[in-house]
């Protein structure tokens, strides 16, 4: 797996992360996973707001396929 790097700013937040990177606001546990060690404990809390110019890890994720269903037609992967 690859990773991006990115520096906060200020007021960033994870689901800010996720949102910019991923296109889901919720998809922050992966980008909280590849920098936990900046946080130390692995059972202690993380910062909700993080801090102005820290490096994080991003990782590069494979896009969440799509139901058949959600998709139009003709991007099915149906036989005509």
């Amino acid at each position: 797996m690859g990773y991006l790097e990115h520096v906060t700013g200020p007021n960033e937040r994870w689901d800010h992360l996720a949102y910019r990177y991923y296109g889901d606001a919720n998809r922050t546990s992966p980008i909280i996973k590849a920098n936990r060690e900046l946080f130390g404990d692995a059972l202690g809390p993380i910062p909700a707001t993080l801090p102005v110019g820290l490096t994080l890890r991003i990782p590069i994720l494979d896009p969440e396929p799509l139901a058949d269903e959600l998709l139009p037609p003709w991007k099915r992967g149906e036989a005509a």
